[in-house]
């Protein structure tokens, strides 16, 4: 049976104890009830009596009249002015009286039957209140298969990392994905198991294992499901009867996993946009966020390529979700949030290869997501310049040609990688202000498309792009080589433009650099 010390342990600050005995905390109970003054006193033996409808001056009566039927403990209500606990700290006592700081009784009961179960006891109250994953562990332990906490939208929020349980092809992607592979809008499965009154066995009809799941709720709010992959089906009414029994326990951590999680960003969002934007209260931001700047960091920024914009609302939170996941366990310390249109993550400490090696893996799981890496920092001017340049560099990444294979970057690139292309971009910038743009070769061509409705400056574009060759360029237009060197004669013949000339050449590739791809 759970002891009194393990209901204040999961009860995580919502109790505390009113009376002083050392023998309390190794109290067991047997069940939960709510006082009414209807039941007789009797029917209380073992039990953890919750006395929410008792005022606070009339607890301590409430206490001495259950005190001699072997009450496992009486709940009162605390005030924060504590009316009535002297009387009942006078009143000599041998029932363990505890005091609710919380108005929600029933949630406080919810918590408090959960010790309950048989397997949960001495299992997962020992598992911090919050801590996802070491509720998937721990249930992992006792089902014998991996487990995978997902939340109510399908984001994987927490999974087991046990070794040695063996995982299918869909256990393995979603874990990698951090969301579960068929969105849950289209899920029969877990419609299936959201109708279902209890949990749900659900056999494969492939080589692939079984599973099991139960819908996690709190107050009729679906907060997501637990799933527990089944290797021997016969073996699966006893997860079941495991999920079930662990369902009140798993809500309380989702509802503290979601609090936790909601805090954690509001926070390192404006922390993190003062360390990077404000010079004058960074060095504060960052020792608030425990960054040592001195020991190095570098600074990642990920992006979501996609021209729909709600799509991009709802890829750019899922890839914040994400890198916090990946880089907290592959970097501790190491911070993510949302500036702008961007998911950014502050490094500590790793080489330029390790930091690459954490960008791909969250990258490779959308083909729509892209990174920028800035530069190492060693100091607060450093930092907000890694930030400059992987924004920067994930900009370049953004703009790059789709129709160039040849040239267009990989999806993830390091500012030293981009950095002469973005000197390039300072220069066209400059040149883009003066005089000599009005009337050059570049704006004969441009003026000449729009007139004829012809593409001749993607053509001398791609042709620069690729050093002159023909053949290459007509193989980037998927046109004849005869075509490129009729349009190149319209340009030099029709239009006076020397494409021959060196001067000319430059001035046309970087008046065009800086152009929509």
């Amino acid at each position: 049976m759970p002891t009194l010390h393990d209901a204040l342990t999961v009860a995580d600050g919502m109790l505390s104890p009113l009376t002083a005995d050392s023998t309390a905390h190794s109290r067991t109970y047997t069940g939960v009830m709510f006082y009414d003054p209807a039941t007789p006193v009797t029917d209380y033996r073992d039990r953890i009596v919750l006395a929410s409808g008792v005022s606070p001056a009339d607890a301590a009566a409430l206490a001495v009249a259950v005190d001699e039927v072997g009450v496992a403990a009486i709940v009162v209500r605390r005030n924060a002015n504590d009316d009535g606990v002297p009387s009942i700290r006078d009143a000599g006592l041998r029932t363990p009286v505890l005091g609710h700081h919380d108005a929600d009784w029933a949630q406080l009961a919810a918590v408090l039957r959960s010790l309950l179960s048989a397997h949960s006891v001495g299992h997962m109250t020992g598992v911090r209140l919050g801590d996802v994953f070491g509720l998937a562990n721990a249930l992992a332990t006792l089902a014998e298969g991996a487990v995978s906490v997902v939340d109510a939208s399908g984001q994987v929020v927490g999974y087991s990392t046990h070794s040695d349980q063996p995982i299918d092809d869909i256990r393995r992607r979603s874990t990698l994905m951090l969301q579960e592979e068929v969105p849950v809008s289209h899920d029969p499965d877990y419609h299936a198991l959201l109708r279902a009154p209890t949990s749900r066995h659900f056999p494969s009809d492939t080589d692939q294992f079984g599973r099991v799941g139960v819908a996690v709720r709190a107050a009729g709010e679906l907060l997501g499901s637990i799933w527990v992959i089944q290797v021997d089906p016969e073996l699966a009414p006893r997860t079941q009867k495991l999920l079930e029994e662990a369902e009140p326990i798993a809500a309380q951590h989702l509802l503290r996993a979601r609090e936790n999680a909601a805090e954690r960003d509001h926070r390192n969002s404006a922390l993190l946009r003062t360390l990077l934007e404000d010079e004058r209260h960074a060095r504060s931001a960052a020792a608030q966020l425990l960054i040592r700047p001195e020991a190095g960091c570098t600074l990642v920024c990920f992006r979501v390529d996609t021209f729909d914009d709600v799509e991009a609302v709802r890829g750019i939170h899922r890839l914040q979700h994400l890198a916090i996941s990946v880089s907290s366990a592959a970097f501790p310390g190491s911070h993510t949030a949302v500036i702008g249109s961007q998911a950014v993550t502050l490094v500590p400490g790793s080489p330029t290869a390790r930091i690459r090696t954490f960008a791909q893996s969250v990258i490779r799981t959308d083909t729509s997501l892209i990174a920028g890496i800035g530069s190492r920092a060693h100091d607060m001017a450093g930092i907000a310049r890694s930030y400059r340049e992987a924004s920067a560099a994930v900009s370049m990444l953004l703009g790059a040609p789709h129709g160039l294979e040849r040239t267009r970057p990989a999806r993830i690139a390091t500012f030293d990688e981009m950095r002469d292309r973005l000197a390039v971009l300072q220069v066209t910038d400059l040149i883009d202000g003066l005089d000599s743009t009005v009337g050059d070769a570049a704006s004969i061509i441009t003026e000449h498309d729009a007139a004829q409705g012809t593409d001749l400056i993607r053509t001398v574009r791609t042709y620069l792009d690729l050093l002159g060759s023909v053949r290459e360029t007509a193989m980037a237009l998927h046109v004849h080589q005869n075509t490129v060197r009729y349009r190149l004669d319209v340009i030099r013949t029709e239009l006076g433009v020397d494409l021959d000339s060196p001067d000319t050449r430059l001035w046309l590739w970087l008046r065009l650099s800086a152009a929509p791809r």
